[in-house]
């Protein structure tokens, strides 16, 4: 039961690993550009393939019950990118999920969980002038590691005069690092910048899986169980969204679902953020040490050039 868990969560672990929710927008050469987005993702799991038990009567009062169909989760993702030279960007990325206290997964089965992911981005922009659309090219890595442990109760008539009831407490592991990549195309239609495209990653870890459940019968043991699953199935995904330019600010909204692999269109995460994009370079100006502009590009040369000893000023935008 619990190989089974391990292995059926793997497989959603796997495409969870290579998202990135990467707003399209090109970062231009010296700029910044942070974002930060919230969401909800679902790992699915395959109650089909439950294994057959041992023990007669939990197959009769099916353990598959137990357990859910899937788990959906918040997601919180921070994204730190700048731009650089030849039309390219990088960025870091750092990502938490979290459960409320006494979450539900079943009507029987509350959880808590967390996982964090670190990771970095490198694009490349090709395009995006003259009404072309903006292709990227984006090559990632993130680790991912977390936690998340369950508890429930079981309920089996064992003989006609007896119940043989209990709780049960779980616990999931994982150890997961993603190497992928996505192709996006985007096009800006004035303040609306819809894009589209796929990505592929094939991750490398463990996922570990143990369950301990105490019985109320002293003819019938405690018993317990563990299993753990390696990831070696690459997953790929559709990749749909659309960013809104507003004055000072990008929002955007973009979803992410498995188009390969066994939870092919079963996994899924759907996000949403603002990006601010900021202005950082050298430029001479006047003699002030710094200033701070909320729009516009700063001027390439300007007639007042400050003393030859005065270093010269940062452009914020």
């Amino acid at each position: 039961m619990m190989q089974w868990l391990s292995s059926d969560l793997a497989q959603g672990l796997a495409f969870n690993a290579g998202s990135t929710f990467d707003p399209p927008a090109e970062v231009k050469d010296r700029r910044f550009q942070p974002d930060i987005s919230l969401g909800v993702g679902r790992l699915p799991f395959d109650i089909n393939k439950f294994p057959v038990l041992q023990n007669q009567s939990l197959n009769q009062e099916p353990a598959s019950s137990l357990f859910p169909n899937s788990i959906v989760f918040p997601n919180i993702a921070m994204h730190f990118r700048a731009g650089l030279p030849w039309r390219s960007d990088v960025a870091l990325r750092f990502a938490d999920m979290t459960t409320p206290d006494h979450y539900k997964l079943s009507p029987t089965m509350e959880g808590q969980g967390q996982s964090n992911s670190v990771g970095a981005t490198l694009r490349k922009h090709w395009l995006g002038e003259d009404d072309w659309p903006l292709l990227t090219l984006g090559l990632n890595v993130n680790h991912v590691f977390g936690h998340f442990g369950f508890q429930t109760q079981f309920n089996s008539q064992v003989t006609q005069s007896e119940n043989l009831s209990g709780p049960i407490d779980g616990k999931l592991a994982w150890n997961v690092t993603s190497f992928g990549a996505n192709l996006i195309l985007s096009h800006n239609f004035g303040f609306v910048t819809p894009f589209a495209g796929g990505g592929v990653n094939y991750a490398v870890g463990s996922v570990s899986a143990a369950l301990n459940a105490n019985s109320n019968s002293s003819n019938v043991s405690n018993f317990s169980g563990d299993g753990q699953a390696g990831l070696a199935e690459p997953a790929g995904r559709l990749i749909v969204g659309t960013a809104f330019n507003h004055l000072r600010v990008s929002t955007f909204i973009n979803g992410e679902i498995q188009v390969s692999g066994e939870d092919r269109w079963k996994a899924w995460i759907v996000q949403a953020g603002v990006s601010l994009p900021f202005y950082i370079g050298w430029k001479k100006k006047d003699n002030s040490a710094s200033i701070l502009e909320s729009t516009g590009e700063a001027p390439e040369t300007i007639p007042n050039q400050p003393p030859a000893n005065v270093p010269p000023p940062i452009f914020i935008h």
